[in-house]
Formats: C-alpha cells, sequence, structure tokens
C-alpha cells in the first residue's frame, strides 16, 4: 500500500465551496423590472405621435373664438388677392418654416444639424419683416399708431400663448440636441400663427404697424422658447 493511499479521502469534505454562497442565491427572475411608483414609462412612438397631433389641432382651435367673438375686419372679403397674401399668407409661411426647423426628425431622429435650425429660426422673422416692409400698402398716418400697435401686440401674445403652451407640452423632454433654437423654432411658429390670426382680426394692414403690432411676439416667442428649453424640452 503506498503512502497515499493512508490519506483519509473523508477530510475531502472539509474543504469549503467557493461557489457555494452563488448557488443558494434565488434565481433572479427574467420578468422586465418594475417602474418605481410614481414614475411613468416614456410613452410609444404612436402615442407621441398622437399627442403633438393633438397639440396642433388645439393650437388652431385656440384661435378660433377670437375670430368669432372678439373684432375682426369686415372688409376681409373684399381684401385684394395681393394684399392677403402677404397679410395672411406670409406669417403662416414663416410660422410653416420656423415649425419645420424645430420639428424636423433629421438624422438618427437628433433633428437638423443645429446651425441649420439656427439659420431658419433667423430667417423666418427676417422673412416676414422683409415681405411686410416690401408688400403692406400704404396707410395714411395714424395718429394713435403707439396705442394701436401696443393693443394689437398685447392680443398677439394671447393669441401665442396657446400655442406656445401646447408645443412645449407635446414636445416636452424631445430634444436631445439644440434645444434652445428648436424651442426656440416652435415659439416662432406660434407667433406666426398668432400674427395671420391679427391680419384677419386687425384692419390697420400699415407696414410698420404690423411689424410692431403683429410681428414682436414672434420674437418674444422664440425668446421664451429658448430660455425655457432647458427646463421643458431638453431630454
Amino acid at each position: 500500500m503506498s503512502a497515499n493511499d493512508e490519506h483519509d479521502l473523508a477530510r475531502l469534505a472539509a474543504i469549503g465551496d467557493p461557489f457555494a454562497d452563488d448557488a443558494a442565491a434565488p434565481v433572479r427572475s427574467l420578468e422586465p423590472p418594475r417602474i418605481p411608483a410614481g414614475e411613468n414609462a416614456s410613452p410609444t412612438r404612436s402615442r407621441v405621435r398622437a399627442i403633438r397631433w393633438i397639440a396642433f389641432a388645439a393650437a388652431l382651435l385656440f384661435e378660433v373664438p377670437h375670430l368669432v367673438f372678439a373684432r375682426h375686419r369686415r372688409d376681409v372679403t373684399a381684401v385684394a388677392p395681393a394684399e392677403l397674401a402677404v397679410g395672411l399668407g406670409l406669417p403662416l409661411a414663416v410660422a410653416a418654416v420656423a415649425f419645420f426647423a424645430g420639428t424636423r426628425r433629421g438624422a438618427r431622429g437628433l433633428g437638423l444639424p443645429a446651425r441649420v435650425i439656427a439659420g431658419l429660426a433667423v430667417a423666418a422673422p427676417a422673412l416676414f419683416a422683409l415681405g411686410t416692409l416690401a408688400g403692406a400698402p400704404d396707410n395714411a398716418p395714424d395718429p394713435a399708431f403707439w396705442q394701436h400697435a401696443a393693443g394689437c401686440a398685447s392680443t398677439t401674445a394671447v393669441l401665442a400663448l396657446g400655442p406656445v403652451a401646447l408645443g412645449l407640452w407635446a414636445f416636452r423632454r424631445a430634444f436631445a440636441v439644440a434645444a434652445p433654437w428648436r424651442t426656440a423654432a416652435l415659439g416662432i411658429a406660434a407667433g406666426g400663427i398668432a400674427a395671420a390670426v391679427m391680419s384677419i382680426a386687425c384692419p390697420i394692414t400699415g407696414a410698420w404697424h404690423v411689424l410692431l403690432g403683429h410681428g414682436t411676439m414672434m420674437l418674444a416667442a422664440g425668446l421664451a422658447g429658448a430660455l425655457l428649453a432647458p427646463a421643458v424640452s431638453r431630454s
């Protein structure tokens, strides 16, 4: 008998198992992790699209009461097509350009390049200003110019408030890059919608009245969007 045969094989049981603790641990569940109470799951893409279409429709409907119950131009049906194109079509075109700049998904869903968004956001109100100066009809001097301009500016601010709020709600935490510029573009689009409504509601069509009384809110709403972006729309 060799020396090794004299060892007690039962003593091998005294050697500890380094994997014993892992083997005794409960099996991890394959179910998806539960969301803690008070936190909501991210909405699906279809729900996000539905929310944004609802917000867009609600933004347009927000303007209707002003046209129905507040003042409006009595001569709107007699306005020359060229004048109507400037007064109504120009701010709507500005709104469309700004909305495109702010909401375009672009490559990888990150939107257009920041420099493109910035360029469109600046070009949209500039287009409104140049088109208004070039195409608005000449009016007789208005002795109450600043009073009328301030009154229309305050009304336009109210008309822009609804679309701005709805846009921030629909695009909350939506922009991973260039959030200030994209949110500013949404504000400019809201101001453009409000300016278009004012072109139907306000009988004063002079270029400087339209610029200051109707168009100022494009810049104000754009600035508000840029300032609110870090808290609302940046993902």
